[in-house]
């Protein structure tokens, strides 16, 4: 009789498991693959050409040489570039904290209503993220135009001066602060109305039990539920201000001077007078490393976890 023949049943199921495992795990990487593949493709390797590019003279004309850190010191030298990202840290705390508060006052008002209402204003709401940031530009433009503006045209109507929103330095900042604000409202407020809604209602109706005032509440059940969701809305929002681009390029294209120049902003309009691409890419880069740095230090003094179950 063989080997095979004494062992028992549980020992032919452990022999076996191994095999299995291999067959799932190659599965696994079959599945990912494309995912891979795409990835690749489409982000690492553009990414991994432009650093490349941000190291040497590239432009359309000649064969590219290397330089060094040679776009870098020029880019981080340019008084353009340094204004430019001192304007989108102001903006960066100009807009997220006002949206953020705004959304999560609506979205608790969207809970109370009835379910006809609320799936009304979430749909209203939503619609502006699905505009482009140049059709928002120009219907804000439309806006704040000087003669025949909407906002000018009320304020005429009640007896008030109009005002040069885009071209007064006192207004501007905010002039593209607001349709930044409005466009991306909807998915705000929508984020923080999920979160609400996945808190079980049992830890509500439990404290109202002990006493808990409303404040009591949001400070000790909703808030620390919600944690993942703030910051995910953090980082995005953020990031997403960091990136402001079409909304600035169709209000006040950086001006009056450059009181509204964003970093990006401000690399497309040098790659549109330089042929050279070495200063656009570096710059791309470092702001690249800017969204990158301030996403880990948010998380490193979170640091994020699950929220309470």
């Amino acid at each position: 009789m063989t080997k095979l023949d004494n062992t028992k049943p549980n020992e032919l199921k452990t022999i076996k498991a191994p095999s299995r495992a291999k067959q799932d795990t190659k599965a696994a990487y079959a599945m990912l693959l494309p995912t891979f593949l795409l990835l690749s493709l489409f982000a690492v390797l553009p990414l991994g050409m432009s650093v490349y590019k941000s190291f040497t003279d590239f432009s359309f004309y000649k064969t590219p040489e290397f330089t060094g850190f040679h776009n870098y010191r020029i880019v981080l030298a340019d008084p353009f570039f340094r204004k430019s990202v001192l304007v989108v840290f102001k903006l960066v705390f100009l807009i997220v904290p006002l949206q953020f508060a705004a959304a999560f006052l609506f979205a608790n008002l969207i809970k109370g209503m009835s379910k006809k209402v609320s799936a009304f204003v979430k749909t209203t709401i939503y619609i502006p993220l699905v505009i482009s940031g140049i059709v928002v530009g120009a219907i804000f433009s439309f806006i704040y135009d000087y003669q025949g503006g909407i906002l000018n045209s009320l304020l005429q109507f009640l007896g008030l001066e109009g005002q040069a929103w885009t071209a007064d330095p006192s207004f501007a900042l905010y002039s593209v602060a607001a349709p930044a604000i409005w466009q991306s409202f909807g998915y705000v407020t929508l984020m923080m109305l999920a979160g609400l809604l996945d808190i079980p209602n049992d830890y509500y109706e439990a404290a109202k039990m002990d006493g808990a005032s409303a404040f009591r509440r949001m400070l000790h059940i909703t808030i620390p539920n919600m944690k993942n969701i703030f910051i995910f809305i953090l980082i995005s929002g953020v990031t997403g201000s960091l990136s402001l681009f079409e909304i600035v390029l169709m209000i006040t294209n950086g001006g009056p001077g450059a009181d509204t120049l964003t970093p990006f902003l401000h690399l497309f309009n040098h790659f549109n007078n330089d042929p050279t691409m070495g200063y656009t890419v570096a710059g791309a880069i470092l702001m690249a490393l800017i969204l990158g740095a301030f996403s880990a230090v948010v998380f490193r003094l979170v640091q994020s976890d699950k929220a309470i179950d």
